[in-house]
């Protein structure tokens, strides 16, 4: 399964209840901590070579749903979404990333609730976002507001690159063009990167679509994964993160055995 990230900063919770408003606003977010539509979030203490570096907090996905139903309107739901993020962050899941992220050089835990991991990031951290993603999605789909036909969520791997657009295909089949510019914005435009598009409906004839980084939750080999050989369908335009394992690195020498028959 292919999730949106499942942590934000706060500027992207300010936006959701404020589309096109200025994302820094302190009055915007002080409203929404004022009627509990946000979690109070996981605060970070980062280090650098010279000692303390700063504190950073971040915040569950959730918390972007409530601002959004706080902003049409529906104060309880809103209140109730939050509590959810604020049970999530005070989970084991978010205590593990929380660790992690501490341990990471000054500037690199930002960029990973952004949606970016370091090249040389550790394994433990990519499972920590996959257990955070994953009890994030155990929470929508026991929630019948989270999973509300007012926001869409449409996420996938980027198939294919040209010069304007990407090719996003869900694990399904379904695929739909995003403008590079879109997803470069949310550092996922490379061929295999996961990205996820979020359609916040605004009245009957409009919505906010928003490109934001995903995560693929599974992430494990399977019996369905990409063959050239064994895939039924000779079409298949999609291959699993198994299949770009399997098909990097170095290739191997073509061994060719000939039988000899030698005469005595």
């Amino acid at each position: 399964m292919i999730a949106a990230w499942p942590v934000v900063v706060r500027d992207r919770i300010v936006q959701a209840f404020k589309p096109g408003g200025s994302p820094a606003a302190e009055g915007t977010f002080r409203t929404l901590r004022r009627h509990d539509w946000v979690s109070q979030g996981v605060r970070v203490t980062l280090f650098a070579d010279r000692g303390l570096a700063g504190q950073m907090t971040f915040f569950s996905s959730l918390n972007i749903m409530a601002a959004r139903l706080a902003r049409r309107g529906n104060a309880p739901a809103a209140e109730r979404v939050a509590r959810a993020a604020a049970d999530l962050e005070a989970g084991p899941e978010f205590a593990v990333l929380r660790s992690l992220l501490s341990e990471l050089p000054e500037g690199e835990a930002e960029q990973v609730v952004g949606g970016k991991f370091p090249e040389d990031g550790p394994a433990a951290l990519t499972e920590a976002l996959r257990a955070v993603a994953s009890r994030t999605e155990q929470v929508r789909a026991n929630d019948i507001v989270l999973s509300s036909p007012a926001e869409v969520v449409f996420a996938g791997r980027i198939a294919e690159v040209s010069d304007g657009f990407v090719l996003l295909i869900q694990v399904k089949g379904t695929a739909t063009m995003v403008p590079l510019w879109m997803a470069g914005a949310a550092r996922r435009d490379r061929v295999g990167d996961f990205l996820a598009l979020v359609a916040d409906k605004l009245d009957g004839a409009s919505a906010v679509v928003e490109a934001v980084p995903a995560i693929d939750i599974d992430d494990a080999p399977g019996a369905d994964g990409f063959s050239p050989f064994g895939r039924a369908d000779p079409g298949a335009r999609s291959i699993t993160a198994e299949d770009v394992r399997l098909l990097a690195g170095e290739p191997q020498s073509l061994r060719i055995i000939v039988p000899v028959t030698i005469d005595g």
